[in-house]
């Protein structure tokens, strides 16, 4: 969250807009002339996943925040390269469509279909720790992009993206609680056939 807060000071706190629409920022509240609060719709939100033509590569951090400044982002993302290899760019697929499908609090599914190799942007945090990303049940590599949101190569054809929150940090408690369960179970088993055969 580091990192979104970076975003915050140094792209939304200017009301980069590119920065909005590719969060998907789809209602601001703002003050009419009489300074009553309204909400006003942003007709251009770039909607919770799109494909992108090309990536721009950066070597930093520091460039990667830089570089959303004049960043079109329903065209163009921007990955640090020197964390995450990728093809740079994509033919563009006019007729490709990617769409949410379902969203739950561990699981989000998407349905794809292109014609050719295309990369896809998804407007949720990108979390190394815990979320996997997964193509028609094959576990696939997705990427940061623009800073903090997450991306993938999307594979031509019909296609069921999944990303699913499965932190090993959960599974490794399970087994450490699981294990003193059994442990606290052994011991006054343990200590009553000891009793017994001393008797």
């Amino acid at each position: 969250m580091g990192r979104y807060q970076e975003l915050f000071d140094y792209q939304i706190a200017k009301n980069n807009m590119e920065v909005l629409n590719m969060l998907n920022t789809k209602y601001f509240i703002i003050p009419d002339q009489k300074g009553n609060l309204r909400v006003q719709e942003n007709p251009d939100a770039n909607g919770n996943v799109w494909f992108v033509s090309g990536l721009k590569s950066v070597s930093n951090a520091n460039q990667e925040i830089q570089a959303l400044d004049s960043l079109q982002t329903k065209n163009e993302a921007v990955i640090n390269t020197n964390k995450f290899k990728i093809e740079n760019q994509f033919e563009k697929d006019s007729t490709a469509t990617i769409q949410l499908t379902k969203y739950d609090v561990t699981t989000l599914e998407y349905q794809s279909n292109t014609t050719k190799n295309q990369f896809a942007v998804f407007s949720e945090i990108y979390y190394k720790d815990g979320w996997n990303a997964y193509v028609d049940g094959k576990l696939t590599p997705h990427y940061r992009v623009n800073y903090v949101l997450r991306g993938m190569e999307i594979p031509a054809g019909n296609h069921t993206i999944e990303f699913k929150f499965e932190p090993t940090i959960i599974k490794e408690g399970n087994t450490i609680t699981l294990t003193s369960y059994f442990l606290l179970l052994m011991i006054p088993i343990g200590w009553f056939f000891y009793e017994k055969k001393k008797k």
